[in-house]
């Protein structure tokens, strides 16, 4: 986990919830650690998100809203909605075994490779939650027609439990939706945009699995799918589009061709669902007899980040 940081805020109080320290930050809002009393009278810790000054309330309100229609073990969980000093507020689930990509940068500071069996196990849980999400729908049975538009390693999180969830729903989109970097991409995110999000055009479910697809390759290769001399947005985002894809003889020829596919820079070639995608990756998981439990999980993130789950 990150260090604990200056917490730049008018009071540790809010709601009944004491601030700690702080977790990170997005475009439009910061996540702290904080405290609460349970309803059993057990101290808790929480992750509570504050709405950035100056970004869009709305936007903010949305997102609370979806997590509220959204209940999924492999999604983070609301607990509470609210609003102190101004500033409002969404209090989430904490989980204590932190995000995948701390565990990327882990192995890369151990000098380790990331087992292979683990990496896989990790995405089809995250596909789980993404098959979930695009099929959601609405208390009376509409159709959100939901695309994430964010998939990237920070976005992947660990419970204490040794279970896999996805979150950050900030930008999330119906489909046709357009999440591109006209809209403004970090640049720990623009690595993972989809070819079509990096010509802001309309997106679909297919646009969250190519991003899977983009951690896959990082976690069974080692490196970034698309590299490029230099880091500059154009050079990345023109090598997305290309998605000219060559694999070292080292993978598994399963999974070079579950990557192929899940990689294809033509929608009609790639994976249309996340049960289709995550279909291969079992499969393989069965067939090479690789399969992994949230144990398992667990005794991995122990080992690499020193957690005691």
């Amino acid at each position: 986990m990150e260090p604990a940081k200056t917490i730049e805020i008018p009071s540790q109080r809010y709601g009944r919830y004491r601030v700690r320290s702080r977790l990170g930050a997005g475009g439009m809002a910061e996540v702290f650690l904080a405290e609460a009393v349970d309803e059993n009278g057990d101290q808790v810790n929480i992750a509570l998100k504050l709405m950035k000054q100056g970004s869009s309330q709305e936007a903010f309100a949305d997102e609370a809203d979806l997590m509220g229609l959204l209940s999924h073990p492999n999604l983070t969980k609301r607990l509470e909605v609210g609003e102190a000093f101004g500033r409002p507020f969404i209090a989430m689930e904490f989980l204590v075994g932190g995000d995948l990509r701390e565990v990327m940068a882990a192995h890369r500071l151990k000098a380790l490779e990331l087992p292979v069996p683990m990496a896989v196990h990790v995405l089809i849980e995250v596909l789980k939650g993404l098959a979930y999400f695009h099929q959601a729908t609405t208390r009376t049975g509409t159709a959100l027609g939901l695309v994430h538009g964010d998939v990237n390693p920070a976005n992947v999180f660990f419970s204490e439990a040794g279970e896999v969830k996805l979150g950050d729903f900030g930008v999330a989109k119906g489909h046709q939706g357009t999440v591109g970097p006209a809209e403004g991409v970090a640049a720990g995110k623009l690595h993972y945009l989809s070819p079509e999000q990096t010509r802001g055009e309309p997106m679909g479910p297919p646009s969250d699995l190519f991003s899977v697809g983009v951690m896959l390759h990082e976690l069974v290769v080692g490196y970034h799918p698309f590299q490029v001399k230099g880091a500059d947005p154009p050079s990345v985002m023109a090598a997305i589009r290309s998605a000219k894809l060559t694999l070292p003889s080292y993978v598994d020829r399963p999974i070079a061709a579950i990557l192929a596919r899940a990689l294809a820079p033509d929608l009609k070639v790639r994976y249309r669902t996340a049960g289709e995608f995550a279909g291969d990756l079992f499969r393989y998981t069965l067939d090479a007899g690789l399969g992994r439990s949230p144990r398992d999980v667990q005794l991995w993130l122990e080992d690499v980040l020193g957690l005691l789950l």
